[in-house]
């Protein structure tokens, strides 16, 4: 049977986040089409300008928890992440987990480093079969093959634990659980129907590429003019006081009369037509 993926909440002492993943024999496939976030965005970015589109699949992802009971507000690392790897990674685990580090050192612009440290460090990434994931982590949900926990104090990041299965799924897609649980342990922690290509995509995928609207998200999360704790209304405006570059994706049937962006941030999309 195809896949679902399932994001997971638990609020122990201050804050604690699991986000699980769930191989390719539960739940539902959904067919999709990997251009769907290219077709809706033409460009995420300019200059630092984000599109519309990109800025509400920011609110969409960012604001808060799958967990009912967290509180809709931004949460980031106030720190720089020592990442410690335990178990029994094979080399191409070790590749893509450096891919991703060298990635999002580059994306972040030096607002936030990730680094290894296995001395002291505040992410610990456990190479292990599923069978040990509830002996490294309490708070582990049965049969997820990825899994990440939280914790935060005052919306501010200071520790996290991702498990990666080395049994019953395809290096490939331990590559993109790599991907996505280190990713979503920045912040972005939420999950989406919106754009199949993204690493944040709720369906089941095996991805080992951000989608350049994800590049766009983790740009947005660490600029420092957006902080720990705050509201979708504080981010906005913040977001109202820069040049937001305005643009229509090809092919599409919206006009640019059809949502004013200075206006109107709702994680609707500007445009339905080009991005259902």
């Amino acid at each position: 049977m195809p896949v679902t993926k399932r994001t997971l909440c638990s609020l122990i002492v201050s804050c604690l986040m699991l986000l699980a993943y769930q191989p390719p024999n539960y739940g539902n496939n959904k067919q999709f089409d990997t251009q769907t976030s290219e077709k809706a965005v033409n460009r995420t970015s300019i200059n630092g300008k984000y599109t519309p589109l990109a800025i509400n699949y920011f609110l969409e992802v960012a604001m808060g928890t799958e967990y009912e009971g967290s509180s809709s507000t931004i949460k980031k690392w106030d720190r720089d992440i020592r990442i410690k790897v335990i178990g029994s990674p094979t080399p191409e685990d070790l590749t893509s987990l450096q891919a991703v580090i060298d990635e999002i050192n580059i994306l972040t612009s030096g607002n936030i480093n990730l680094s290894y440290d296995a001395n002291n460090p505040n992410l610990e990434i456990y190479f292990v079969p599923v069978s040990q994931f509830a002996k490294y982590e309490p708070n582990y949900k049965a049969l997820n093959y990825g899994f990440c926990w939280v914790g935060w104090n005052n919306d501010a990041i200071y520790k996290s634990r991702v498990l990666i299965s080395t049994v019953g799924i395809t290096q490939k897609e331990r590559s993109h659980l790599i991907r996505e649980e280190l990713t979503q342990s920045l912040g972005l922690m939420r999950d989406s129907d919106r754009y199949a290509d993204s690493i944040f995509y709720q369906g089941w995928t095996d991805s080992t590429e951000y989608a350049e609207i994800d590049k766009a998200l983790i740009k947005m999360l660490y600029r420092p003019e957006i902080r720990s704790g705050m509201s979708k209304a504080q981010v906005l405006e913040v977001l109202r006081t820069m040049d937001i570059q305005e643009e229509i994706a090809p092919n599409s049937d919206c006009r640019p009369t059809d949502a004013n962006p200075a206006l109107d941030f709702s994680v609707e999309s500007f445009c339905d037509s080009s991005t259902k």
